[in-house]
């Protein structure tokens, strides 16, 4: 603002901006580069969080919250009449069936609703659901595969005994399927479901919406769930965790964010600080020429704040755009508006405070001096003066060491901005490591990378008392495959159906033998171990009772024929008690129940072998047989599934989206560590110029004074990486420890240190040290000295 009377000096002030901000390019450049690295870094962050929690919300929404179970035709139109639903999909699992071309068909019926509840798992983009009996929806995978060239109303010929003849394709699906096992997904209509033998009449799946959900607390939308199944005389209910979860937003994640945006600014600040303060170093003699021939403190500091609005501006807009880019070719599907506003707005601010924190020091300087004391000012004029000592030995090294040593100020600066990448490089990818695809697998396969289970598309009871296939005559098959050497019974199950209060429940029991007693004591969190013939433990959070399983509920508990009340005496955690994991990676069939032997024996009297899962123990060396025999011998009888180790972690990769983040986020502070090292070099270099073309003159060559610049640099490095390490692994260790009790369910996995990022990493800064000292004195040569101490004044 200009005042009356007041010389109006903003052209002046705008034209000197100008003038600095061409002659400071390479200032300019590291300047925009920290910038721009800060704002990427914590734009992507905050876009990252934002992406995620929206998709999870899209992938929920307007679908379902609740499922009833074995739900028959008559109850499936008293739900379409219940006013308060949007919609009731309807849903009836016909199983896998195997083809003799080699592929296995998953086999479902779904109406109009189920399909557009599943739309975000399985889309259709081509014509319409069968209605017909020769109808059917195809999987686009499958049809590719196997008719690349038919479409909607072309002839397929699926050569399987349950679906045998021709059938017109009525619709394609996009659908996931398993190449690797050639298990692709189909829809069969109601009049074709209706003629099957296996069909049931109250075998459907309800899935159910309800109206202005979202609005409503989770409590009161339950409550309606089971007043709806009591009403209606329903076997069971389940809720859908999933919605209420995604739902409902997580703080959690936006905590993380700032918390790495406080770290991302403290590096950004002392390394944009670090450049300016050279900057208004070398120009400080011309600020005290502005100030004799009449510029205020004002102007000054209007000067370089100029400056630095037009680089911050600058650095700001590239972070943010390559950050919004990458953002949309990562999560295309995690746009949103206000989301994406939201977040490039906070990112504008933090930017801008980093900026005016990080030059409100160097402008201090700036304003301040006078014009004499900028003829006589030096940079390390508040250096103690030192008494030299006549028999100290002056060398490329030493001097090296005396620059080093000289400004603890600056050096502590320098190596604390490296240390803080490496410190937060070696804590993300200790935890990479923790949650590693690898070891989770090796978490739920100890004994080997093999488990065979017991999978059969009948009945489970049917299955046992039809002849158990993990029988004596298998193990000795298996046994007989040279390299293994052990089998263990890891699980004994039988699918159960309990009921409480009308609500009804379905699910695997576990049988608690002498060899799982103590893993599933380990794992119990509320209540006590079985004592009594009677007692049960039930999982945690299971929801088909209507109310929060607790110790001392009565239930009534079947495997298929009687039923006897069982007492539930205690609740143990899932994630801890890793003996009763399924043979999927979502884990429909693991062991939700665990009873005694007497339960089983009194339920099932006639039935003997209950096994359901073997580890099988081998020797390393012969893994590529053994697991050709296993396919082999698994191939001949479909009641058994090999899961293997391999495929887990495989799934795993895929679904944990935590560790792809983080392993990405590994990455960026990795390129972080790398630019902020050549930032603080560069800058640290431009300071020594005048003193570099001192020593030139009084006779030191070129090789010394590149010895002496690279010792200089050496030693921010090597400190950095001593700092980095003698804090990062304390820390690291901690979060591990913490981490691992949360995802292994109260174990604690061995710390691993992350050896090979952490050496590239070290590697790449001591290069990058190497490289930019000694370019940095080789562009130096290009100058004669007379140029260098006229470039200086």
């Amino acid at each position: 603002m200009t005042w009356p009377f007041e010389n109006n000096t903003n052209g002046i002030v705008k034209n000197l901006a100008k003038r600095n901000l061409k002659s400071e390019k390479r200032r300019n450049i590291m300047v925009v580069i920290a910038v721009a690295l800060a704002a990427f870094l914590v734009c992507l962050s905050g876009l990252t969080a934002i992406s995620i929690t929206k998709m999870k919300k899209d992938r929920v929404v307007d679908t379902y919250e609740a499922t009833y179970v074995r739900v028959s035709e008559e109850n499936l139109e008293k739900l379409k009449d219940v006013t308060e639903f949007e919609r009731v999909g309807e849903y009836y699992i016909v199983g896998e069936k195997e083809s003799s071309k080699g592929f296995t068909g998953s086999f479902a019926y779904a109406n109009n609703d189920m399909m557009y509840m599943m739309r975000s798992q399985m889309k259709l983009t081509d014509g319409n659901l069968p209605q017909k009996e020769n109808e059917i929806l195809v999987s686009k995978i499958w049809l590719s595969k196997y008719y690349p060239s038919a479409g909607v109303g072309d002839t397929v010929t699926l050569d399987i005994s349950s679906f045998p003849g021709d059938y017109t394709i009525s619709g394609i699906v996009d659908a996931p399927a398993d190449d690797s096992k050639n298990l692709y997904s189909f829809m069969i209509s109601k009049a074709t479901l209706q003629k099957m033998n296996m069909y049931k009449s109250d075998g459907y799946f309800a899935y159910v919406h309800l109206k202005n959900v979202e609005n409503m607390p989770e409590e009161t939308s339950k409550a309606f769930f089971t007043q709806i199944a009591e009403k209606n005389q329903l076997r069971s209910v389940r809720f859908h965790s999933e919605f209420f979860k995604d739902m409902n937003t997580d703080w959690s994640q936006f905590m993380i964010v700032l918390g790495l945006a406080g770290i991302i600014g403290l590096g950004a600040w002392v390394v944009i600080q670090s450049i300016f303060r050279i900057s208004i170093n070398d120009k400080i003699k011309s600020y005290g020429q502005l100030r004799t021939i009449g510029a205020t403190k004002k102007q000054i500091i209007r000067v370089v704040k100029k400056e630095r609005n037009r680089l911050g501006v600058i650095g700001s807009i590239i972070g943010i755009t390559l950050s919004v880019i990458l953002s949309l070719i990562i999560f295309p599907k995690g746009f949103s508006i206000s989301g994406y506003l939201g977040c490039i707005l906070m990112t504008i601010i933090f930017c801008w405070l980093t900026i005016c924190i990080a030059v409100h020091k160097p402008i201090k300087l700036a304003a301040k001096i006078s014009p004499i004391e900028a003829v006589r000012f030096r940079i390390e004029q508040k250096s103690k003066i030192h008494i030299r000592k006549k028999n100290k030995k002056l060398t490329p090294v030493s001097i090296g060491m005396m620059n080093f040593k000289r400004d603890w100020k600056k050096t502590f600066s320098i190596i604390f901005s490296l240390s803080l990448s490496g410190i937060l490089l070696l804590v993300i990818s200790s935890l990479c490591l923790v949650q590693s695809p690898e070891r989770l697998a090796r978490h739920y396969f100890p004994n080997g990378d093999y488990k065979v289970f017991l999978y059969s598309e009948n009945e489970h009871i049917d299955t046992l008392k039809n002849g158990n296939p993990l029988d004596e005559q298998l193990k000795e098959e298996i046994l007989a495959i040279d390299g293994v050497s052990d089998i263990i019974a890891t699980r004994k199950s039988a699918t159960f159906e309990a009921v409480y209060n009308n609500f009804r429940g379905r699910g695997h029991c576990d049988m608690l033998t002498s060899e799982n007693y103590g893993t599933i004591e380990k794992a119990l969190v509320e209540g006590d171990m079985p004592k009594d013939a009677h007692d049960i433990l039930i999982t945690h959070g299971y929801a088909d009772f209507g109310e929060t399983v607790k110790p001392g509920m009565k239930i009534n508990l079947s495997f298929g024929e009687k039923s006897i009340p069982v007492r539930i005496s205690g609740i143990f955690d899932t994630s801890t008690a890793v003996v009763n994991q399924g043979r999927t990676g979502y884990g429909f069939d693991s062991g939700m129940m665990y009873a005694g032997e007497e339960v089983f024996r009194e339920l099932l009297p006639d039935i003997e072998n209950f096994d359901y899962t073997w580890d099988i123990v081998y020797d390393k060396a012969s893994k590529k047989n053994v697991e050709q025999s296993l396919e082999s011998i698994i191939a001949t009888n479909s009641e058994l599934y090999l899961s293997k180790a391999s495929d887990h972690a495989a799934w795993v990769e895929k679904q944990n989206v935590h560790y792809n983040i983080e392993k990405f986020l590994s990455w960026l502070i990795f390129i972080f560590g790398v630019i902020n090292l050549t930032n603080t070099t560069l800058s640290n270099q431009l300071a020594r110029r005048q003193e570099n073309s001192v020593l030139r003159s009084v006779g030191l060559t070129s090789k010394q004074l590149a010895a002496m610049t690279v010792y200089e640099g050496l030693g921010y490095v090597l400190c950095s990486i001593f700092i980095s390490l003698a804090i990062g692994l304390p820390i690291s260790i901690f979060a591990c420890h913490k981490f691992s009790i949360e995802i292994y369910g109260g174990k604690i996995v061995p710390y691993a240190f992350p050896l090979q990022e952490m050496l590239i990493y070290i590697l790449v800064i001591i290069g990058m040290e190497l490289f930019l000292s000694i370019w940095t004195i080789r562009r130096q040569k290009k100058q004669s000295l007379i140029e260098q101490m006229r470039a200086m004044e």
